[in-house]
């Protein structure tokens, strides 16, 4: 303010020194240094008269701007499916209900980001005809001077680098049998921390229920919870290869839904997974590959009564790999070997291995798609089961 107000008066000072002979400069001087004076007077008032405003209980904040940009995105997967020999009320090996053509997914979602480094998810889906649900809801904060982002909400177990892998970007029609039986392949409600001190590395920690997503009961009924760590790194990526590994652990009490254990009795226990899982790309052949190995030692295993519950190690592993065949590089030839043991103090039926095989067509990148797959089960132990299964599905996003 001084800088402006300042030259605007001197004209008029050289005036009056003009007009009055008798004012000396030490004068003009000595006038300027009061109006100096008198401007940072006005200068420190008008600061004090706003603070006295921005505290009134009359006064108003002015709104802020809101969203930035909502983006809406959607997806639906038709799929048909057909296994060998399955009974009624049986499910496939991929976990549908039975044969023939189904709506797999349907989805909506709506992101958005605000004016100060948060931003938002929420994503309902209706899948196989079901009521709609929700399924994302989270928000997200980026810091500015630091490398450092956290989530807050319903969002995927950050663990597992397969069930991170978007729906929309699977080679298969599903994930592997080892990723979907022994990782926690679920929504759970929590925290979760990412700190990206170099572009290609990065580390993730959560504080989760252990409820996992439960019919829409997404509180803590136990009082305790799960934490996961993982480091996820890409050594190196150029024109060439591209190389990923991810490595994490889970420890706490989980009592998903969809916890393995619960077929055998236990409807909580105390995780101590590890997963390992690792990606590579060879870009001038067109070749993929991943793989991932999984172990957990789960101890203070409880039935639905409280009662202790013996279980044995849950083991598992999957290679994987994808060919996009030169003529038409839209077009990938896939294959993939995944084995699970979940409970290895048991012999049974749930010992199985799943042979692969299959292609995807991107009709418009991701966007439209065709996957199908031929899976060979195998039961290991117990009665083999006619259960071989043969799927064909078409994505399309918006």
């Amino acid at each position: 303010m001084k800088r402006f107000l300042l030259p605007s008066l001197l004209p008029l000072l050289l005036f009056s020194e003009s007009a009055a002979s008798d004012i000396s400069n030490r004068e003009i001087l000595e006038r300027l240094h009061q109006l100096e004076q008198k401007v940072e007077q006005l200068e420190r008032e008008n600061r004090e008269l706003k603070a006295l405003l921005y505290k009134s209980k009359n006064y108003e904040v002015a709104s802020r701007e809101r969203t930035k940009k909502l983006q809406v995105e959607g997806r639906v997967l038709f799929r048909f499916s057909q296994a060998e020999d399955l009974d009624e009320g049986e499910k496939t090996v991929y976990g549908d209900s039975g044969n023939g053509f189904e709506v797999r997914k349907a989805r909506v979602k709506f992101k958005g980001k605000l004016n100060d480094g948060f931003g938002y998810t929420i994503q309902l889906r209706a899948d196989r005809g079901s009521n709609v649900e929700l399924w994302d809801a989270y928000v997200n904060y980026m810091f500015d001077s630091v490398p450092l982002s956290v989530k807050a909400g319903m969002f995927k177990v950050p663990l597992s680098m397969s069930y991170l892998t978007s729906g929309t970007k699977l080679w298969f029609p599903d994930r592997p049998v080892a990723v979907r039986r022994v990782a926690p392949v679920w929504r759970d409600v929590g925290v979760a921390v990412t700190y990206a001190p170099l572009k290609n590395l990065k580390f993730t920690a959560s504080v989760l229920n252990g409820e996992g997503w439960n019919n829409g009961k997404v509180y803590n009924k136990d009082k305790k919870y799960v934490y996961t760590f993982a480091v996820d790194a890409v050594p190196f990526d150029n024109d060439v290869y591209e190389w990923r590994i991810r490595a994490g652990y889970e420890t706490g009490f989980d009592e998903s839904s969809k916890l393995v254990y619960k077929d055998y009795g236990a409807n909580r226990v105390k995780r101590n997974l590890i997963d390992v899982e690792t990606a590579l790309k060879v870009r001038p052949l067109g070749l993929a590959f991943k793989g991932g190995y999984l172990y957990d030692n789960p101890t203070d295993a409880k039935d639905k009564n409280g009662g202790s519950v013996s279980l044995g190690n849950a083991k598992g592993f999957y290679v994987q790999g994808d060919y996009a065949v030169p003529f038409d590089r839209n077009f990938h030839l896939v294959g993939r070997y995944s084995w699970v043991d979940p409970n290895d103090d048991k012999d049974d039926s749930k010992d199985v291995d799943y042979t692969t095989l299959g292609f995807y067509y991107l009709l418009n990148g991701w966007q439209a798609a065709v996957r199908s797959s031929y899976v060979w089960a195998n039961e290991r132990h117990g009665k083999e089961v006619d259960n071989n299964l043969f799927v064909t599905e078409f994505q399309l996003l918006f």
